[in-house]
């Protein structure tokens, strides 16, 4: 137990009783440490818990029990190695003074605050955090699983895009267009970058939707999200063919280079 106060102790050093009764300090107890983080003790009875609660979803390290004596308006806390921690009743009549902290690595006086939602049932506290991290973790592989299969999925269908092969410029039908460029290649697949029209150098967004080749042309976007493209037969215009409104891409000149905004934006027409 000694080890596991050392660890607490170097957590506070590295950043600085439901009902009280004359002999019931039942409740929870807290000292801050960060910002987002406190140590909190736990007193249930002859037992105490001590652990540290940390960030916005408040995980638990748990630090281990020790003895609860009560004796008048003192409190006795010890441990398996006997050290001894004492507290007494603050003027406030909930809080606690404690003592001699320093063999916690703490200030002999420092006031551990009343929590009024404890006494906490630990145990089931540590249940649910490994559950929750259990999910996560599975979430995550899922995640991983899935996006592995959409990328073996993508490299089938990579070889399919030869005929699609290079630089695409939006054909801008208003003002409020931004400037939008889709490289589309067997290697790096279909990526899309979009940028103000006036100033290249602030980029709006960037993805790399699906894709699929079919007979009937390619397919952009996932799922009823995407949509049909058909290209044109001297393979310099791409036309969507179910858009909502009238879409379609010039190809650029593989001579020229898209980081020239000047071109890039003749590209892109200022309707």
């Amino acid at each position: 137990m000694r080890t596991l106060f050392k660890l607490a102790a170097a957590v506070v050093a590295g950043s600085l009783l439901t009902g009280c009764g004359d002999n019931d300090f039942t409740g929870a107890y807290r000292v801050q440490v960060t910002k987002e983080s406190s140590l909190v003790l736990n007193l249930k009875g002859d037992e105490a818990d001590f652990f540290l609660e940390k960030g916005r979803e408040a995980r638990i390290d748990y630090y281990g029990k020790m003895k609860v004596v009560a004796k008048g308006e003192k409190l006795l806390l010890e441990d398996e190695d006997s050290l001894r921690v004492a507290m007494k009743r603050n003027v406030d009549e909930q809080s606690l003074d404690c003592l001699n902290c320093k063999v916690l690595g703490l200030k002999d006086e420092v006031l551990w605050k009343y929590d009024p939602k404890g006494p906490y049932d630990v145990d089931q506290l540590l249940k649910d955090q490994a559950r929750k991290d259990e999910e996560a973790l599975n979430a995550e592989l899922e995640k991983m699983q899935q996006e592995a299969l959409e990328q073996g999925r993508r490299n089938s269908e990579a070889p399919k895009l030869t005929p699609y092969e290079g630089d695409w410029v939006y054909q801008r039908t208003t003002k409020r267009d931004p400037l939008t460029i889709m490289g589309i290649w067997r290697e790096k697949q279909i990526r899309v970058w979009s940028f103000k029209f006036d100033n290249m150098d602030h980029r709006l967004g960037y993805e790399k939707p699906g894709f699929e080749v079919t007979d009937a042309g390619l397919k952009i976007g996932g799922g009823a999200d995407a949509n049909l493209y058909s290209l044109s037969t001297d393979r310099k215009v791409l036309t969507c063919m179910d858009c909502n409104k009238p879409e379609s891409w010039a190809k650029a000149d593989p001579k020229k280079d898209l980081s020239d905004r000047h071109y890039a934006r003749k590209m892109a027409g200022n309707p």
